[in-house]
């Protein structure tokens, strides 16, 4: 399956309800608009940056900022079901997918957060709802303890609040990208990182696919940054108790990425949080279980809207 084939399969889908971890069913609305996916690219202080657009843009900005070393068509499979209510954006970030590199390296959260606020502000996307997996999930974090008022809701995937150094991450920095030799290569070895998944094969073909670009000889390479694998650590303990907007922190069920001690401790930290373990999933909690992912995050925004209408 390629990208246009999983796209077509997706817009072919009859409306159907989601269910979210806890077995509560979500009514879809059907389709008003094309749902397949426009891309577009964005200028954020001298950095060009690239994202993916479904949805109505008259329809309540959802932004997507994918993990570590990964790209915005991880979201692709779910991207569309979501646009049937909401206008989806699914970011590249920098030194990712197809937004640009920067020499010399800037790949520290707060360069991330920077590209954040300027594409929330050039877009006038606020306020928006905002969802983060690993990386993405600790950027969106970052983001939302000092600017809750721009947010309708958050939800952060699979991360922590401390983000630490880590020596294989370091080590991986300065390896070669790896080289392959045609698609059938790519296929063959391309592997997440963390390795453990229980993505359809499919799926993960699809990313697989849309993590390389075509080098001059004919070969295939990833198409991100390897300088982008190391940050300076941080911590925003202090910062959680300024997250004022509904959050939502999930786990995989399995994952070895977040403990359930770590999520309960931010739950407590945060005056609007709940924390909810996905089943039948590791770190990579959307590609594992994204039927429960979709049901629990529809759930989630569901709420927040109908929360936001009662105060007003």
């Amino acid at each position: 399956m390629d990208a246009r084939d999983a796209r077509d399969s997706m817009d072919a889908r009859d409306a159907r309800d989601s269910m979210d971890a806890d077995g509560r069913v979500i009514p879809v609305s059907s389709p008003t608009v094309s749902l397949a996916p426009h891309s577009h690219f964005i200028k954020i202080r001298e950095v060009t940056l690239h994202y993916w657009e479904w949805g109505s843009p008259t329809n309540p900005p959802l932004l997507l900022l994918h993990g570590g070393s990964a790209h915005a068509h991880w979201w692709d499979h779910i991207a569309a079901d979501l646009a049937r209510d909401y206008r989806v954006l699914a970011l590249d970030l920098r030194g990712h997918g197809d937004s640009a590199w920067t020499t010399p390296p800037a790949y520290e959260i707060e360069d991330y957060v920077a590209d954040l606020e300027g594409v929330i502000a050039t877009l006038k996307l606020a306020p928006l709802s905002l969802v983060g997996h690993s990386l993405g999930g600790f950027i969106a974090l970052t983001y939302a303890t000092a600017n809750a008022e721009a947010l309708r809701a958050l939800v952060v995937i699979d991360m922590g609040f401390r983000l630490r150094q880590s020596r294989r991450l370091r080590l991986l920095s300065h390896l070669p990208a790896p080289i392959y030799q045609d698609e059938a290569d790519l296929l063959d070895r391309f592997r997440l990182l963390p390795m453990e998944t229980r993505t359809p094969s499919a799926l993960l073909q699809h990313i697989a696919r849309c993590s390389v670009c075509l080098l001059e000889d004919g070969r295939l390479t990833l198409k991100f940054d390897r300088a982008t694998l190391i940050r300076e650590p941080r911590d925003l303990a202090s910062r959680l108790p300024h997250l004022t907007c509904p959050a939502l922190f999930l786990r995989g069920s399995d994952s070895q990425n977040l403990s359930a001690a770590t999520l309960a401790e931010m739950v407590a930290l945060c005056p609007r949080a709940r924390g909810l373990d996905i089943p039948d999933a590791g770190h990579h909690v959307f590609l594992d279980n994204s039927a429960a992912f979709l049901g629990t995050v529809r759930s989630f925004l569901h709420d927040t809207t109908k929360e936001r209408r009662c105060k007003t």
